[in-house]
């Protein structure tokens, strides 16, 4: 068991919820549920096991886990994500069975039944459920057919039958024109909770029963009681809704920001992400920040957005183009709530087993400098760079002293000199403005330049520094094709990482880090209007044309040189374009002035 693990495992909740293992490429390969998520995780590791599952513990490096607010909520939460990821050492619910649903038809004549279905449609009628206690649901449904007299025959028939003489149904095929109109809301309200009248009278016949030494007909009462409360017990795992949201969990600590994302796809949670950053502005402003960054041109966005942080709606509406709601109450609510007491407990994992791996062990940064061949990086400064096709460039730089960020010492860096997207340029301005500042100050320089990139930002580094005489160690940190760190580019060479060390979570921390504030920094040039530049206050260029103009010309010297076609295919009549590239050039010889 690696130290990972090991501290992992100490950090497990008492409540409910889902975990998933993973092996040492990260790939989830198994997926359980637990009422008790620490009794149930723990136990993998503890004691003697079958076959199976001693070869699933063998390729066990790591695990999540999501907290939800009920077993109940686990067991279906269990079934969406066995069924999203497929894992190898799940067999059950890996097929075409599923948790069944009670459905109401949209028939002339409706029937209630129980249902096994994988693709829930509105015009099929009202489901309710998945309920994963399937005994109980077919209960309550017999239950139901009994006191409402919905249709029981798949076809109608030619006369009526015995369900018609036992007052269960109204015969639809000797009388043609009947109004299920009150039967069908009794049913949907009881469904949706709305149990306490019949409950209250099964609770009279109960009582009656036992009263008159009826012990066996008392227990019948009692169970479908039982049963009936298992079958409406509310959860928000999945619903009715199939629409396809994201939920936002945030949580604030005083110097980081935790989000726990929750996919809710086609009315179920099918998977979940996390992450944390740190956070110099309001957190408010931060999370719409991170809501906008988080929906990229290719990422798909679902049909709504969801948290209950008083984020800046206007701003995510327009610029992601899909409704956000910040509930108040409801099943919505809940979710919100769930995502925000995920997104707290990941932050509180994350920083126990970061502060007992990394922070706490200063061989990590040592380890780091036996790589590199260098002194102990006891400061360090990291870089990067933000842009839109070269427009709000910007540059942001984190500090890490003693392997610990150390926000007050972060700093923002618009970009003055560089025209258009040129990252190798924009960096050794960054880098020249930094330590010639420094020198200047007679401040302390770091031990280590770490570059959030490969060689390229390396020697742009290296370049710069050798103009000023001096004379600091830079690495880069290279990613691959999932923007993870791969290796470490030092010297003209490359090191390749190890995914379980502690260096590893030390650099992966940095280049999140860095990342994330040289993006927030980018968006809060970016976000305040779709598109803010030097194309405000052009009489007839709104928002929309304003981001049409940009992705069809990239940059602003592009549309001062751009001919009557160009603008026509993106619907800019000629004397429009004549305003547009007049009050450019005019600005341009106001800033030169």
């Amino acid at each position: 068991m690696n130290d990972t693990l090991k501290e992992h495992l100490k950090l497990l909740p008492d409540k409910p919820g889902c975990y998933l293992m993973k092996d040492k490429n990260n790939k989830i390969i198994y997926v359980g549920k637990a009422k008790v998520l620490k009794n149930r995780v723990k136990s993998y590791f503890t004691g003697a096991h079958n076959l199976k599952t001693t070869k699933l513990v063998s390729e066990i490096a790591d695990f999540e886990y999501i907290i939800t607010g009920s077993e109940m909520e686990s067991l279906v939460l269990e079934m969406n994500l066995i069924k999203q990821h497929d894992p190898k050492y799940n067999i059950m619910l890996t097929d075409d069975k599923t948790y069944p649903y009670i459905l109401l038809t949209n028939e002339f004549h409706p029937r209630l039944m129980v249902i096994r279905t994988k693709n829930k449609s509105k015009k099929d009628g009202h489901y309710f459920g998945p309920y994963p206690n399937v005994n109980a649901a077919r209960k309550t449904c017999d239950l139901l057919n009994k006191i409402y007299p919905f249709r029981k025959c798949r076809s109608i028939p030619n006369k009526e039958c015995l369900y018609y003489h036992m007052k269960e149904c109204l015969a639809p095929c000797i009388n043609k024109d009947i109004d299920y109109k009150e039967a069908r809301q009794g049913v949907i309200s009881f469904l949706n909770g709305d149990i306490k009248d019949i409950v209250n009278e099964l609770k009279t016949e109960m009582m009656e029963a036992s009263a008159n030494l009826d012990f066996e007909k008392a227990g019948a009462y009692r169970d479908l009681i039982l049963d009936i409360e298992a079958t409406t017990n509310k959860q928000i795992i999945s619903s009715n809704d199939l629409k396809s949201k994201d939920v936002f969990g945030f949580y604030v600590s005083e110097d980081e920001i935790s989000v726990h994302v929750l996919y809710i796809r086609n009315g179920s949670i099918v998977e979940n992400y996390h992450t944390n950053f740190t956070y110099i502005l309001d957190p408010l402003e931060e999370m719409t920040n991170f809501i906008l960054n988080f929906y990229t041109d290719d990422k798909f966005k679902p049909t709504e957005i969801i948290t209950s942080f008083e984020v800046d709606k206007d701003i995510i509406e327009n610029s992601v183009k899909k409704i956000l709601t910040i509930p108040q109450k409801g099943i919505k609510k809940d979710l919100a709530n769930m995502a925000n007491q995920n997104a707290e407990k990941d932050l509180k994992d994350m920083k126990h087993i970061y502060k007992s791996k990394v922070l706490k062990k200063m061989d990590t940064i040592e380890e780091l400098g036996k790589m590199l061949g260098i002194d102990t990086p006891y400061h360090m400064e990291a870089f990067d760079n933000s842009n839109l096709f070269g427009e709000y460039p910007v540059s942001a730089m984190v500090v890490y002293k003693n392997g610990k960020p150390s926000p007050k010492d972060y700093r923002k860096y618009h970009i003055k000199t560089v025209k258009g997207a040129n990252d190798y340029e924009s960096m050794k301005e960054v880098i020249y403005r930094r330590y010639f500042r420094l020198m200047m100050e007679d401040s302390k320089l770091p031990d280590l330049i770490v570059m959030d990139g490969g060689q390229i930002q390396v020697n742009a580094a290296l370049n710069v520094l050798e103009s000023l005489g001096l004379n600091i160690p830079v690495m880069g940190i290279e990613k691959d094709d999932h923007h993870k760190a791969r290796a470490i580019v030092y010297n003209n060479k490359e090191i390749p990482l190890d995914k379980n060390s502690d260096v590893y979570l030390l650099l992966i921390n940095i280049s999140q880090t860095v990342h994330d504030f040289a993006i927030r920094f980018f968006r809060s040039q970016k976000a305040k209007g779709i598109f803010s530049s030097r194309l405000d206050n052009i009489k007839g260029v709104g928002p929309k044309k304003k981001e049409a103009l940009l992705k069809k010309f990239i940059n602003i010297e592009n549309i001062k040189t751009g001919s009557i076609e160009d603008f026509k295919e993106i619907g800019i009549n000629e004397e429009l374009r004549q305003t547009i590239i007049e009050h450019l050039i005019n600005n341009q010889l106001k800033n030169n002035e």
